[in-house]
């Protein structure tokens, strides 16, 4: 009777397995609605719901830098319902700031599939009209400034703080619920800069409701390709950027990891969604869930190093 009863449940969950998705599948995303990475995730979420024949919920958790959302989806059972589109904050950039979590950044998760990366950007206020670093500098000496970021441990703020460091100023953090709350501070000019995530403000640029100063990248991208590198700017090695991918919590069946893996693949190289990431700035990145957990573990090593070097803490 055991052996048998046994033999029903494998044989049950062995078919569910086969069967998934059989219901709608929730994706968290810990930013506010218009920020980089909720911008790429209701432009492939339609294609993959196509693909998967179920529809893919996007939900906005922000809160943490990426964390709130991570603990939210951790509560959840490992059945590849509850999915989350994470950042390089949430496993990289956010262990090295905060010493007690609710989660491991690296084990307590199943990597499923990485989607791209770009590079942040400098904007400022259309208000402002530095236009040299040194000038920037200048500024900062003569006169309180602000650069906003969409939270504390955001990318963002991390790349703040380097630029701070870098030029020796005093510029003044400002955190705001999300990336779209603080690029609408910029456009206002409550704060003079920001490091976004270039698709986050693409649009913003070309229609020149705020300033584009330089990229965090070693090289230019095409998405804007007038606009210079930091590095170009004169500070060196200033390589600063952000990555995202979907993630689930520990335990997910391989079968059901493999299948979401191809479908993010296969709707990555349809055409119009590959041209529409390259005009915002992304860089599409495809992997396997093994190559994708490498990515996140070195990652981690990468960025937790970077974090405690700066002596960069919450504030």
């Amino acid at each position: 009777m055991f052996r048998t009863t046994l033999l029903f449940v494998s044989l049950f969950a062995t078919a569910s397995v086969a069967a998934w998705p059989e219901k709608p599948i929730k994706v968290y995303i810990g930013y506010t609605a218009g920020g980089s990475t909720d911008v790429v995730g209701r432009l492939i979420a339609p294609r993959l719901a196509e693909r998967l024949g179920q529809p893919i919920v996007i939900e906005n958790k922000p809160g943490g830098a990426g964390d709130l959302a991570a603990e939210l989806m951790l509560q959840s059972p490992p059945d590849g319902y509850t999915l989350m589109l994470t950042t390089v904050a949430v496993h990289a950039i956010n262990p090295g700031l905060y010493k007690v979590r609710k989660f491991d950044a690296i084990t307590d998760f199943t990597p499923v599939a990485m989607v791209g990366s770009y590079p942040m950007i400098l904007i400022a206020s259309p208000q402002t009209s530095f236009k040299t670093l040194a000038e920037l500098k200048d500024l900062a000496a003569k006169a309180p400034t602000f650069y906003s970021s969409s939270g504390v441990g955001s990318p963002g703020h991390l790349s703040g703080e380097l630029l701070v460091r870098a030029l020796s100023a005093t510029i003044t953090h400002v955190p705001y619920k999300g990336g779209a709350p603080s690029v609408l501070a910029i456009m206002s000019g409550e704060a003079q800069l920001n490091f976004a995530t270039l698709p986050a403000v693409t649009p913003q640029i070309r229609g020149n409701k705020v300033r584009a100063i330089g990229l965090a990248s070693k090289e230019r991208n095409p998405a804007v390709p007038d606009v210079p590198t930091l590095i170009e700017l004169g500070l060196p090695d200033f390589d600063v950027g952000t990555w995202t991918g979907f993630v689930g919590p520990k335990g997910l069946p391989q079968e059901m990891v493999t299948k979401f893996n191809a479908a993010v693949a296969a709707v990555l190289a349809e055409p119009a969604i590959r041209q529409r990431l390259a005009d915002e700035g992304a860089e599409i990145r495809t992997m396997s869930p093994a190559e994708f957990g490498a990515f996140m573990r070195a990652e981690n090593a990468r960025w937790v190093k970077v974090v405690r070097d700066a002596g960069i803490t919450p504030q």
